[in-house]
């Protein structure tokens, strides 16, 4: 081969190749890199987030008072946390670099950001019901990063890091029904096969009553660690024609020292397991007068009654309207028949 067509063919190749390595790593200007992808997010100013990802799945958050509600789950309570947590993340996602600067439908496809390809599409609406915020996540560039492109824009960029949204609407609720730590607890009552009252004295679980000596103490006090975190998998409405079937015919009552007291009920219906949960105060609630010269001892007293009351209405707010499925384990480790304790 001459030189001459050597060199040619060569210079062929170069520009076959950094045509090809070009067109698969797009670049724009680097002026972008680090900026944030949504300028001066107002927290206070979101009303409803809106999720949609594949196979016409969508979540709707909407802000209902001081919280947001699944919208389209019921409007069950969404955690405070999570919620938060989603909105950071979209509030901090970073630019790496510029893609296109004139997008064209086939560009949306190649970069999976047409509505049929698209990963999610995030959209926020305001106080008002205006949409704010719509712009759609598209492929992973290599793993590092993805493809992100805004309704009302006209260009196409690369995330810093990759993005990714929870899909459930179970990952946005706190499945945690309950939480008791054992020391807290000043007295258990049950009802299932028979009337059972557990109380503590002298840091131990005893039974209390005319059969106190037929059961077994011990069988008392690991029962009494058995509420330190009782977990549900699915929540239904009150008024849901399946759950006004159910026959709630166990119960715990679970008195704590600041005279709050859970109550939890449980019904079976063949192989899936239920519970209600509501709470009270083992006294009417009642103002106080805080005075000058009371001791630490009765202004901590006022205070867990306080406290104690917050959280009955908490409960009763949040948990109340609400039946919960658990697990058959869950089910079994809480709702005894006497024989357990025999």
């Amino acid at each position: 081969m001459k030189l001459k067509t050597l060199l040619i063919f060569t210079s062929i190749l170069f520009v076959t190749s950094l045509f090809v390595y070009m067109n698969e790593n797009k670049r724009g200007t680097d002026l972008l890199a680090g900026s944030d992808y949504i300028k001066g997010l107002d927290v206070n100013k979101i009303q409803k987030i809106s999720l949609s990802f594949g196979d016409n799945k969508k979540i709707t958050l909407t802000r209902d008072l001081n919280r947001f509600v699944l919208e389209n789950y019921k409007s069950y309570p969404a955690s405070v946390s999570k919620v938060n947590d989603l909105i950071y993340k979209i509030a901090s996602i970073q630019v790496r670099e510029k893609v296109s600067s004139d997008v064209s439908k086939d560009d949306l496809i190649n970069y999976e950001l047409s509505d049929d390809k698209r990963k999610y599409l995030v959209e926020l609406f305001d106080n008002d019901g205006k949409k704010t915020i719509s712009f759609v996540v598209g492929k992973s560039h290599k793993g590092k990063g993805n493809y992100l492109f805004r309704e009302g824009k006209n260009e196409i960029y690369l995330s810093e890091e990759s993005l990714w949204l929870n899909s459930s609407y179970k990952d946005f609720i706190n499945t945690v029904l309950l939480e008791v730590k054992e020391e807290d607890i000043e007295k258990l009552w049950l009802t299932s096969d028979k009337k059972l009252e557990i109380v503590k004295k002298d840091k131990e679980f005893v039974f209390e009553g005319p059969l106190d000596n037929k059961f077994k103490k011990e069988k008392a006090q690991k029962f009494a660690k058995s509420f330190s975190s009782i977990q549900f998998d699915d929540f239904y409405s009150l008024a849901e024609p399946m759950v006004q079937t159910l026959n709630f015919n166990k119960d715990i009552k679970i008195k704590l020292k600041n005279k709050l007291i859970y109550k939890i009920s449980f019904a079976k219906e063949k192989e899936d397991h239920f519970v209600k949960l509501t709470a009270l105060l083992d006294e009417e609630p009642r103002s106080f007068i805080i005075r000058q010269d009371d001791s630490k001892q009765e202004l901590q007293m006022i205070e867990d009654v306080i406290k104690a009351q917050t959280e009955a209405q908490r409960i009763n707010r949040e948990k109340g309207p609400w039946v919960y499925k658990i697990s058959k384990s869950v089910y079994e480790n809480l709702a005894k028949d006497s024989t357990f304790f025999l």
